[in-house]
């Protein structure tokens, strides 16, 4: 490695070291050697941090995997870590997103006076990381059972108000007005004269996914399945794997040096799991229905719910890295 020839004679741990937290000083010298290396960028072009495209991203992450990432499969997690932390202080996943967790759980409770703790059963929810499987440079998503249903049912419902209530968005009467530096987002549902049926339905397919997903998670929790589910999401010639934990217990299983090793070990066969999505499906399909009917028998287009209007700004160069 140019940056740090001596990189190489280190033992795995202190390079794992390194790879976690790589210095500002070194990670820039890398940047740009790697630029020049990968795409032949010049050092100038590579410091005014050209962007890049979809397939040179790909390719400039497989490349630094083997720096940043841990174990047998170089795991990197990508998730904000708070300064001073890392992956290498987590020997399990449990341990990595109990601590999560448990941070989340005492900031609620200092901002909400009449906030009630939940007990942990598990918080992984579409999180997004890296790692080689089979020697083959995939992306991956880690969730829990309960959220992944949660993120199954949310999306199917809104499909189903869609095909209830046709609506799209438009253009409000403020939307792109100039503020400052910024740009005022103002865009509106509109439901050909339904609008106030349709924000109470989504007002109800709210309140009813909110319930079924920590009903869900109590009863994935009670199962006690201690296991994954492996769901290969590979689109467009791009690896994708969904790795769905059961339970807690599972996470306590999975060790992030031997990640994929200790996944196989407890897989489990993907049906399970279509099955409860399906499940889901159905019920969901039957309360909007039900909800449907009920709010055109009572509902009156006057009443409006109380909700206060908030001012949406984007700041002047927002989107640029999207």
């Amino acid at each position: 490695m140019k940056v740090r020839p001596e990189y190489f004679s280190w033992p795995q741990e202190q390079q794992e070291h390194y790879g976690v937290a790589i210095p500002a000083d070194d990670r820039k010298r890398l940047d740009i050697a790697l630029m020049q290396e990968l795409f032949g960028h010049t050092k100038e072009a590579a410091e005014q941090d050209e962007r890049l495209s979809f397939e040179e991203l790909n390719l400039w992450n497989e490349t630094v995997l083997p720096l940043t990432g841990i174990g047998e499969d170089h795991f990197f997690l990508n998730e904000h870590f708070r300064e001073g932390d890392s992956l290498l202080h987590y020997q399990t996943l449990r341990e990595y997103d109990e601590s999560e967790y448990r941070w989340q759980e005492e900031h609620r409770q200092k901002e909400q006076a009449d906030y009630v703790a939940k007990p942990y059963r598990g918080y992984l929810y579409l999180g997004w990381a890296r790692l080689f499987v089979d020697g083959r440079f995939t992306y991956a998503t880690l969730s829990m059972a309960a959220g992944y249903l949660n993120s199954v049912i949310e999306e199917h419902g809104a499909d189903l108000l869609k095909q209830r209530i046709p609506h799209q968005y438009v253009p409000g009467p403020h939307h792109g007005e100039r503020v400052g530096d910024n740009t005022r987002w103002d865009m509106r549902i509109s439901a050909d004269g339904q609008e106030g049926v349709l924000e109470e339905l989504r007002e109800r397919l709210w309140t009813h996914t909110q319930t079924r997903h920590e009903a869900l998670h109590e009863s994935w929790d009670a199962c006690g399945l201690n296991g994954v589910y492996l769901l290969d999401e590979s689109h467009d010639g791009e690896p994708n794997l969904h790795l769905v934990f059961t339970d807690k217990e599972a996470l306590s299983r999975v060790r992030f040096h031997t990640f994929m090793r200790d996944c196989r070990a407890m897989c489990r066969d993907a049906s399970e799991l279509h099955r409860a999505i399906d499940e889901e499906k159905a019920t969901l399909a039957d309360f909007i229905e039900d909800q449907h009917a009920e709010v055109l028998r009572n509902h009156d287009p006057k009443v409006r719910r109380l909700r206060k209007r908030n001012k949406v700004m984007i700041a002047k160069g927002a989107f640029d890295d999207l």
